[in-house]
Order: C-alpha cells, then structure tokens, then sequence
C-alpha cells in the first residue's frame, strides 16, 4: 500500500492512554486529548483511502474503539497498533476525495490535537511548521452559514456582546457566572444543544467556540456582566446570529497559561469546567468584577420535580463586610465529600483508573447543579488534596450541613469484571431516606446494576449528626462500570442523577 507520511516516526514508550476522541462531520475535523504529551504519525493510504494517525506511548481501550460517521469519513477505528502504539483509522467516503498534503494537523496543547481534512474548512495560515487554521473572520461551523447570517464579529481585546432582533427560540442564555467549579451559563427554556470548537485566532491564541443552536440572548445582558480575565479565560464574546433556526456564539480567548475545558450542557445551563487543574490553581490576576444573575425571561427548566421552596436569588451586590455562613442563614446546605485525594488514590481499577478523580469530577457537578437551583453546597477537598476522615466529619459538623453525601466508586479484584452496579450506604434512619432517595433516583436515571442500599459502619456516617449517605458509583475493576467512569460526559449525568436525588430528598422533608 503506498502511503504518504506526513510526520517522521517517533521512539516509544507505552505509559499514558487515549482520553477521548470526536470527529466533527460538520467541520471535517478529528479532534482527540491523551492522557501525557504525544506526537502524532500522520499517513494517508489509498486503495482504499484511509488516513493513519498512530499514537506512539499511547494506549487504548475497547470502549473507544470503532465509530460509524458518515460525510466524507465513513467510519473512524481505533486499535492498538502495537504494544506501544494507538492507531486511529479515518476511513474516507469512496465519493469524496481530496489531496493528501492539503491535511492539516496541530496541537492545541502537547495532548490534545487536531487532525483537519480539507473540504468546507477555513483558511490555513502557517505557524512554526504546523498549520494552524484561523477562524477569527471567515470560517465558521455549518450550523451558522444559513441565509441572513451576520457576519463574525471582528477579533475583540474585551468582552463583547453582540445582538440582532431573532423570532422565540427554544433556549434562552440568561449570563456566564463565575463559581468556585470554574463558569456557569444558566439557560431558561429547554436544555441547550450545544456544538463546541477549539481553535485559535489571528494572534494564535487559543479559543473555544461554543454554539448554541435555537437559542437568544436575554435582554440586558452587557458586556460588563461577563467574566473578564477569571481562571485563564482572557475574554468572552457573546454574538447572536440570525439563522433558521437562530444561534448565538461563544467565543472563549485563553490565556497561555489557561487548561483546556470541558464544556457540559445540562438542564438549566451549561458548566465550563477546567480540566484535569481546580480553578483556584489556575494563575489569574486578581479581580473584583461580580456577575449579576439576570432575571430569566421565561420559566426556566425544573431539574427537580420535587424539590424545597427556594426564593429567587437577586442580583450580587459586592459587600465589603464577610456574609454569614447559609447555616445562620437558615439556608439549606449540601456537604459533599469527593472520597480520598492526595496520596490517597482510593481504589485503583481497569487501565490505572483512580477512584479520586473520577468522584472529584462527579462532586464538582452535583455541586454545579445544586447551586444553580439556590442550594448552598459545600466540599470536603476542592481539588486533588489528602483529607482525612475525621475532618471530613468535622467539616459538615462545623458548617452545620443539612445533609451529607459521601461519593466513592467501588472495586473488587481485577480477576471479577463482572462485578458492575450501584451501592448506597447509610447509618442512621434519617440516613437510610437519604440513601433510598439516591439509589432511587440514579437507577431511574442511569443504566446500572442495582445492588442495593445497605446499612454500614463508615466513620464519616457514624460521626455526622445531620442525615448521610455514601453512594458508590459503581466499579472501577468492573468491565461494564469502568469505561463509563472514566467518561467525562458520563460523570455530568451521574453528578446531576445524585443533585436531583439530594433535591427528591430535601423535598420530601417537612
């Protein structure tokens, strides 16, 4: 098979794995994060067409294995090479055909790469020997070409909003609010379909691009209501097109020092997320810019059916005198206890898969969304810390929490991957109605094995006054609960199943 290799070969040394990985039909764009730095092996075979990226030092796994597409790549499929080497195969459509040297691979970081096939894409400018596409006029996704389309707006030094009169959409972006997780948008109407981009502009610095499709901006919003320079984010600009149906486009300018992120919609909103860094390590000047909530134009979605009466939050006013705790507030308080951290990986599963990041990600957003419907919601580690568990005891006791919800994942001898499915623990009575309340409500929302909730002796439930649960989320040796562990997209679901299982419980409370 003749080939045409596009980068040289590279030593190596099998220790990291492949993340994730996501082909844009809209975009011809291949876009894929490993877990430490890789240089990528591009080369294009024909008869039949395929273009190769190996992945020296990386490995991979079934659950990211093959994916039918369609468009111009009929199939995208991912092996092991060899012991040390990952193998993503582009299959192209026999109908469609382009020069191979038109192909087009970058680094948005040392692991998170760009594999972009030419086509309907944007101009190409030349950066240090890589190709870099620039987006910041001409070029954007498919989803905003339709007829009566504004133009992008210019490349910005601050934030911007930019609006044009559009019909009723289904969604409407109410704000971006900067949490202690990283940035919230909350939404009113129906949960956001959301089409995201990473790419860079006419100064090579990084953006994320995040198009909301039917959706408006609510009246009022300003540019001074957003963000400006928080967690590595330089500057955002919101601009509103008039597509069938409307869209509106966020574009987030990073500064060098700024992680990637994760981009989540949910019902209710949409939660930026830093990955693999907390926000509060990430380096940024100090600010004092507070973002007002605006006023929702329509009735915003309900994440829980049932759920404590909560006033509707105002807008923040900057104080200069410190706020009383929500416990002397009166206010309804969540303690949610991420297990181990630090030194303490907790239990070690399939791939080298940690039970501490897994239910670090999955606190962060059962925290986001208790938050983004009025809870108070406080934390036992905000980041990749060691906690003891006495303290994590002591922390609810202190703070007076209303409730305590330990998140742990489960594990059993590697030689029993058959072992997949939820557990909840409690110690008390009140306890036990906290924990049926959490099993109830993830296996009504989430594929899983049930295996029950259970009485047990963890420390953090004997020594916690207020009700407690401790819900295991399934098994990092289980060859079901694993990959679906180490999904980002499926920890926001888990996180959101144990909010509205904390709100069903707060509910039923008199």
């Amino acid at each position: 098979m003749a080939g045409v290799c596009l980068f040289g070969s590279l030593p190596a040394k099998a220790s990291a794995r492949l993340q994730a990985w996501e082909f844009d039909t809209g975009q011809n764009r291949l876009v894929f994060s490993t877990e430490s730095g890789v240089e990528p092996q591009v080369s294009w075979l024909s008869d039949p067409q395929r273009l190769v990226i190996d992945l020296p030092g990386i490995l991979t796994e079934e659950a990211l294995g093959n994916q039918f597409v369609g468009g111009a790549v009929a199939a995208v499929r991912v092996t092991q090479a060899d012991a040390q080497t990952t193998r993503m195969v582009l299959e192209i459509n026999p109908n469609y055909s382009f020069d191979p040297k038109q192909v087009k691979v970058w680094g948005l970081t040392n692991q998170q790469w760009v594999v972009q096939l030419p086509g309907s894409t944007p101009a190409i400018a030349a950066d240090d020997g890589l190709s870099i596409p620039d987006f910041s006029k001409a070029a954007r996704p498919r989803s905003l070409t339709a007829a009566g389309a504004d133009p992008l707006p210019q490349l910005i030094s601050r934030n911007q909003v930019n609006t044009v009169a559009v019909r009723a959409t289904a969604t409407v972006l109410r704000g971006v609010q900067t949490a202690a997780e990283g940035f919230f948008i909350p939404t009113a109407g129906a949960t956001p379909q959301v089409q995201v981009y990473r790419t860079r502009d006419a100064s090579q610095a990084r953006q994320i691009v995040i198009d909301l499709l039917d959706a408006s901006i609510a009246p009022g919003l300003t540019p001074e209501a957003l963000p400006q320079g928080r967690y590595g984010i330089h500057r955002w600009s919101i601009s509103q097109f008039a597509t069938a149906p409307p869209a509106i486009r966020l574009t987030l300018t990073l500064d060098g020092f700024s992680p990637d992120w994760q981009i989540t919609p949910l019902a209710g909103g949409i939660w930026v997320t830093p990955i693999g860094v907390a926000p509060s390590q990430i380096a940024a000047p100090p600010t004092t810019v507070v973002l007002p909530v605006l006023n929702p134009v329509t009735t915003p979605p309900p994440i829980a059916q049932s759920r404590p009466s909560v006033a509707a939050v105002p807008a923040p006013v900057i104080a200069s005198t410190p706020t009383p705790s929500p416990a002397a507030r009166g206010q309804l308080l969540v303690m949610l206890d991420p297990g181990h951290g630090g030194v303490d990986p907790g239990a070690v599963g399939i791939g080298g898969l940690q039970e501490k990041g897994v239910v670090l990600a999955v606190a962060q957003h059962t925290a986001a969304l208790l938050r983004a419907q009025g809870i108070a919601v406080q934390m036992t580690r905000q980041s990749d810390q060691t906690v003891d568990l006495q303290p994590r005891a002591d922390m609810a006791t202190s703070a007076r929490a209303t409730v305590f919800v330990s998140i742990h994942a489960n594990a059993v001898n590697m030689q029993r991957p058959e072992v997949n499915g939820l557990e909840t623990y409690y110690y008390s009575d009140s306890g036990q109605v906290l924990a049926a309340a959490l099993q109830r409500q993830v296996l009504s929302t989430m594929a899983m094995n049930d295996r029950g909730v259970r009485q047990a002796r963890f420390l953090v439930l004997r020594r916690t006054a207020m009700p407690a649960a401790l819900i295991e989320i399934g098994f990092v040796t289980g060859a079901i609960d694993a990959p679906k562990l180490r999904d980002p997209r499926w920890q926001a679901q888990m996180g959101q199943s144990i909010a509205q299982g904390i709100l069903n419980y707060l509910g039923s409370q008199p």
